[in-house]
């Protein structure tokens, strides 16, 4: 009877030992997509949480294929075609508007790689650079999703997460382009923050430059006004891109709304 009754003991301990396991491995396995379609979401969310969670980045220090200035020269309208075609086609899927900059020029290259590089041009990697602008946060994203999807990413700086001093605020990309494997520069813009650098933020920089050009002509520092007055310019850049980047944050905020309205 005692083993009939031990024996019972046994297989009761031994089917609550498998059924407690059991019921920890499916928690796990639940816990598990939970978490990996929480991370999918949050890596395709096209909204602002979306876009601040791009994490910065640089897998390596990047550099071109070759250290001569001479034939990266001689890439970079191969580079440059395959460029605007890249961004013709993630342009098309995003509604949003690429813009194709010059190739640098070569005086501007040359001061570049000896001046900041330590006559290393294979680190010169903006001589082929384009920007692409969008009118909202949804379509920014989309554009960055098929950049991502089409090219290599070399390296990543999201200053919409950590914007710069003035308050400037864009996607700053460095891609090795499929076919010529050239890296170029791409910057993801919102279109009113663009606006202010080309306009309002360039003519405080040119104002700036003009005070500070005056000053090292008469080989003096600043004067206390002309501090002041540089010190002013900058807040009312600061304002700007302040005031256009909450545009965004409420249009987003109200999507948001209207989407799970």
């Amino acid at each position: 009877m005692n083993r009939i009754l031990r024996t019972f003991f046994i297989f009761l301990l031994l089917l609550s030992t498998r059924t407690a396991f059991a019921h920890t491995v499916e928690h796990q396995q639940s816990d598990s997509k939970d978490n990996g379609s929480y991370c999918s979401k949050l890596a395709l969310s096209k909204n602002l949480d979306g876009l601040t969670a791009i994490q910065s980045m640089q897998y390596q220090v990047p550099r071109q294929t070759s250290s001569d200035l001479d034939a990266l020269y001689s890439q970079a309208n191969d580079a440059q075609q395959e460029l605007a075609l890249l961004l013709n086609m993630i342009s098309e899927g995003s509604q949003t508007q690429s813009v194709l900059a010059d190739i640098k020029s070569r005086e501007r290259a040359t001061a570049k790689v000896q001046n900041k590089l330590n006559n290393d041009a294979s680190q010169l990697t903006d001589l082929v650079r384009a920007s692409i602008v969008s009118h909202d946060i949804h379509n920014l994203m989309q554009a960055f999703e098929l950049l991502k999807t089409s090219s290599q990413l070399v390296q990543v700086k999201n200053r919409f997460a950590t914007p710069k001093e003035s308050g400037y605020r864009d996607l700053n990309l460095l891609v090795k382009l499929p076919k010529s494997q050239m890296i170029a520069e791409v910057q993801l813009h919102l279109a009113d923050i663009a606006e202010i650098k080309s306009g309002a933020e360039h003519q405080v920089y040119q104002q700036v430059q003009s005070i500070q050009a005056a000053a090292d002509k008469q080989q003096r520092v600043l004067s206390e006004i002309e501090t002041a007055k540089i010190t002013l310019l900058r807040q009312e850049s600061h304002k700007l891109y302040h005031k256009a980047w909450l545009k965004y944050k409420r249009n987003d905020q109200a999507n948001m709304i209207s989407a799970a309205a």
